[in-house]
């Protein structure tokens, strides 16, 4: 992974000199929609918030890669990789530091990417790792261990730094799940869940007890619109509500529950046009505006929402 084709440098030399294409609709919510990424780069997703620095994946001559950029759009770079090499869902883990899941190796497994020098490190050797998250404010990461990233065993490495590192499972085989994401204290876990009928819900659970505990719920028939998905979790920095994507109101929307359960507190803060489709929503640092990836242009871009409700 530490050799990137020329291609890709000559491609993110040309995104740092470019401004994003500003499109800005503001609905009858008064939510503000800002695209942030132009059209050169394609199919952003999975975006991740720090500081003034946003990461996320992107795509180039088909293979997944990794971008970062600043909060407003600008400056993009995307990281160099190996040919035919793909990483993907990056997070911050310091603010030159980010965790990557990548097929560098030949196996799905975890890195570590330092931003300014380029330099990385594997950090597991099992295959079928995704999605890592690494946990605030002290050792250790989560992430999905499987052949399907959405819908797989979720598992808990204590501490990076340990030889061997000793991953603990956290959820069993009956309970598939996905998109883990760490409460700030980094003792509770959110996560997603897929049912048989298509639909998909949130859910929670505490490291003092690994009992999850659901928190959105799915109708048992699917309404004429197709299966109810809730998806993409994310904690807010003060822990109060934990942010996700869902189909609910038959357009895509970010909505809230409370870690208590929607029973405790739902709410909706902004809902798509037509059918365009909202993946894997995150909150800024201060927790007052959205980064979400939406088709509601036509093609796949980042978008940041302010002025919620």
């Amino acid at each position: 992974m530490r050799n990137g084709a020329a291609v890709l440098g000559i491609l993110g030399w040309l995104l740092a000199g470019c401004g994003a294409d500003k499109v800005v609709t503001v609905p009858s919510g008064g939510v503000v929609w800002d695209r942030i990424t132009p059209v050169q780069v394609q199919a952003p997703d999975r975006p991740d918030w720090r500081g003034d620095s946003i990461a996320f994946q992107t795509q180039v001559s088909g293979l997944d890669r990794v971008a970062v950029a600043r909060e407003d759009g600008s400056a993009i770079s995307i990281e160099p990789e190996q040919a035919l090499v793909s990483a993907r869902a990056p997070r911050w883990v310091t603010g030159d530091l980010l965790v990557v899941s990548s097929d560098g190796s030949g196996l799905e497994d975890l890195w570590y990417r330092e931003v300014k020098s380029g330099v990385t490190r594997r950090l597991t050797s099992f295959g079928g790792s995704w999605t890592p998250v690494p946990r605030p404010a002290r050792p250790g990461l989560v992430y999905v261990s499987g052949a399907n990233p959405d819908s797989g065993t979720l598992v808990l490495l204590p501490d990076t730094t340990a030889v061997p590192l000793g991953p603990l499972a956290l959820t069993p085989p009956a309970l598939p799940a996905g998109e883990p994401d760490w409460n700030p204290a980094g003792d509770q876990i959110c996560f997603s869940v897929p049912a048989s009928n298509g639909a998909r819900t949130i859910w929670r659970m505490s490291l003092t007890d690994t009992l999850p505990v659901q928190l959105t719920v799915a109708p048992p028939n699917n309404p004429p619109s197709g299966p109810q998905i809730d998806r993409s979790p994310r904690w807010s920095p003060d822990g109060t509500k934990i942010l996700f994507a869902s189909n609910r109101e038959g357009h895509w929307g970010v909505w809230t529950v409370s870690p208590l359960g929607e029973a405790q507190g739902l709410n909706v803060l902004a809902l798509e046009v037509g059918s365009a489709q909202i993946r894997h929503p995150c909150w800024s640092p201060d927790g007052t505006q959205i980064l979400l990836s939406s088709d509601r242009s036509g093609d796949r871009a980042l978008w940041r929402l302010s002025n919620l409700p």
